[in-house]
């Protein structure tokens, strides 16, 4: 049966429905309605050519990295690189920087771009820590490109870095032209910079695919598509594409309100995941520390249930002393993370326990200093924001999955073994018995529930 044999299909049931069973709820053919008006929009094939389909930037978990879209600007800005653009990147995006932005104060103009070879154009990354530094010695000229999708500036960061490229190319002599390129040409600290979007690489990229594609090979064209379809859909605002979409869901209210009620919980979902994770690790020595709340599931190991724990029990019920925190930031957006704590207890014991730690550097990495009566000795991403961003719930759950059976297996040893040999120097458990601490049985663990 095709599309429009089905929805025919449907009709016919709705028209029986109405006939023959007045006992069903009048919203239930509302909801079939407006699905099916919403199925029907044209608009809804363009909105999902947008935003979904395979992107290989987003496959390898760099849309937000920004390094590695500075490594990437660099390739096809070089004209001596392998992509075979040769010159026409370079051309193309400079050119487009002085007739949107200005000339800034390089003195220079559009028409000079025309008139230049930029075939000797020398590209170097990390030049006196510049993110990308353009020298052109035919036409004695120097671009400094400082990029920023998600960092701030750092003090003093931009005037250094022009000061250094006018001092090793110094005026008259040499022109300078400074950008500072962000997703949103936020205003640089330093106005001899110019404000420039990401919105213009992304049209600089996608003009130079579309003139070079007769004899651009067919895998740079492929992944310079990619990368203008990753910036559109992540980095940068597309008022047209942005336009379409409000249009479209004003249109459509009744569905948007439903898939807004019956979206999964990814907070707890991640967090149900992760406590099945430790679970499956009891064998290992792992052990659930009390009801995972909001964002965050405590887990312990063992091996250190002899450490003396929290009488006042003022972190978590359990009164332990030593306790890893898996954290799901910003619903995930902000990635996942796992970090080891020397809670509260007894003072003597929390300082013997972090000068163990001390002493095992690495794999242990101590704070300098507690924080609010916390101090971290081990932490790290099991998956990071760059690989959450745009990813789907099972996605994430599986690279979880992965990361943290690698943790357990390679890197948990390491991080239990030192205690295991220092325990008569640390003492028993605080008064031992029930004074010990509450078993994390105690404490049920449900997966799909904030508590």
């Amino acid at each position: 049966m095709n599309l429009a044999d089905g929805r025919a299909e449907t009709e016919r049931g709705e028209k029986t429905m109405d006939a023959t069973d007045r006992s069903v709820d009048p919203r239930q053919h509302a909801d079939l309605r407006a699905i099916d008006a919403f199925e029907r929009d044209p608009d809804l094939a363009r909105i999902e050519e947008h935003l979904g389909g395979f992107n290989i930037f987003e496959a390898i978990g760099v849309v937000r990295r920004e390094v590695s879209h500075s490594y990437f600007l660099a390739f096809l800005l070089d004209p001596r690189q392998t992509h075979g653009l040769g010159d026409a990147f370079a051309r193309r995006f400079l050119r487009q920087v002085l007739a949107t932005v200005g000339p800034g104060n390089s003195g220079l103009e559009p028409a000079d771009l025309d008139a230049w070879d930029l075939g000797r154009l020398t590209v170097r990354r990390e030049w006196w820590y510049i993110d990308v530094l353009l020298v052109d010695e035919a036409n004695r000229l120097v671009v400094v490109i400082e990029n920023k999708i998600d960092a701030a500036e750092g003090p003093g960061q931009l005037a250094a870095y022009l000061a250094e490229a006018r001092r090793q190319y110094p005026a008259p002599d040499w022109r300078h032209l400074a950008i500072y390129l962000t997703p949103d040409e936020r205003d640089p600290s330093v106005p001899d910079y110019l404000a420039v979007g990401y919105g213009l690489v992304a049209e600089a990229v996608a003009a130079v695919a579309v003139a070079g594609r007769p004899a651009l090979d067919p895998a740079v064209g492929t992944l310079m598509v990619h990368y203008v379809q990753m910036l559109r859909r992540h980095i940068v605002t597309d008022p047209e594409f942005e336009s379409l979409f409000r249009q479209f869901l004003d249109r459509h209210p009744r569905v948007v309100e439903r898939i807004l009620a019956d979206r999964p919980n990814r907070l707890a979902q991640l967090r149900g995941a992760f406590a099945g994770l430790v679970r499956s690790r009891e064998a290992d020595g792992l052990i659930l520390d009390a009801a995972p709340r909001g964002g965050v599931v405590h887990f312990g190991h063992g091996d250190w249930e002899w450490l003396p724990r929290d009488a006042n029990r003022a972190w978590t019920p359990s009164g332990r002393l030593l306790l890893f925190s898996f954290e799901i930031l910003n619903n995930s957006d902000g990635g996942l993370t796992h970090t080891l704590w020397v809670g509260p207890g007894p003072e003597g014991a929390r300082q013997r326990v972090i000068e163990v730690a001390a002493a095992h550097q690495p794999p242990y990495v101590v704070q300098a200093r507690d924080r609010r009566g916390y101090r971290s000795i081990f932490s790290s991403y099991l998956v990071t924001p760059e690989e959450c961003a745009g990813a789907v719930l099972e996605d994430v759950t599986t690279l979880l999955g992965e990361r943290f059976a690698a943790f357990a297996d390679n890197e948990l040893p390491g991080l239990v073994a030192p205690f295991r040999e220092v325990s008569s120097s640390i003492g028993p458990p605080l008064g031992g018995g029930e004074d010990a601490g509450v078993a994390a049985s105690e404490f049920p663990i449900e997966a799909g529930r904030d508590r």
